[in-house]
């Protein structure tokens, strides 16, 4: 039991937290169906899965937090399993999809890391569009987790720490591989991202001071005009000055 991977103790903390979200909404969860997808996706029996649900249970129970009715706290756990899941279950796992999205968000991925772009005619359905949609402005896989690394799982303008809607954004226009480092990087929620992309949000990078257009005073945006901009949160990350100059001079107003 104690030879999981780091990627399967993810999986596992994560389809947990989506449980008890679903729960907390009034929403019902099909467990069996869940356990059953986690070991189509990762390996692992239905039956390992649930027993490992029921030491994420003991290990809130022990942090004197609300574990799942059903889930029964089960201390037959490895010490280092136990310091595994308490990381993951204090910052969190890396995204909040799971069950049937995430399976279908990981073949879109794969689609869009192998051809690096969006090829609109291996699509097959709606869903699938949408998905391919989602990962493709969340960018490509290595970028993307750099970028998240980073800026600490935060969108580097609006502190905005919800995974699943933050993207890998390029200062530079991107142009292939050559345009993927982080220095030419920002990781942005969904809507920043698109105000940045179209010139309705940028950096002065003399102040370090984010800037917002003036034909978006009258939005919810304007709160972040003059908000202090600090770059890369990690260390060992740097930001590229010279090309937030040049985007913020690109900027019509």
């Amino acid at each position: 039991m104690d030879d999981w991977t780091d990627e399967q103790l993810a999986a596992s903390v994560e389809a947990y937290r989506w449980m008890q979200s679903r729960v907390h909404d009034g929403l019902k969860v099909n467990k069996a169906q869940l356990y059953r997808e986690l070991s189509q996706t990762h390996g692992r029996t239905p039956k390992a899965w649930e027993y490992r649900m029921q030491n994420i249970s003991h290990v809130l129970h022990l942090r004197n937090e609300d574990w799942l009715d059903g889930l029964t706290p089960a201390k037959n756990v490895g010490s280092g399993i136990i310091e595994a899941l308490v990381k993951l279950i204090e910052t969190g796992p890396p995204t909040a999809v799971s069950g049937e999205t995430l399976t279908h968000l990981k073949q879109q991925r794969q689609l869009v890391d192998a051809s690096g772009f969006f090829l609109p005619e291996t699509v097959e359905d709606q869903r699938d569009r949408v998905l391919a949609s989602v990962v493709q402005r969340r960018g490509q896989q290595e970028f993307r987790r750099a970028l998240l690394e980073a800026y600490g799982n935060k969108c580097a303008i609006t502190d905005c720490d919800v995974v699943d809607v933050l993207e890998a954004a390029h200062i530079y226009p991107y142009m292939g591989e050559a345009t993927n480092f982080v220095s030419n990087g920002l990781l942005l929620r969904a809507d920043v991202h698109t105000l940045f992309d179209l010139k309705l949000i940028s950096i002065d990078p003399s102040a370090m001071r984010v800037c917002v257009a003036p034909m978006l005073a009258e939005s919810e945006y304007w709160g972040l005009s003059g908000k202090p901009f600090a770059g890369p949160s990690a260390a060992g990350f740097l930001i590229d000055v010279e090309q937030l100059a040049k985007h913020r001079e690109s900027c019509n107003w």
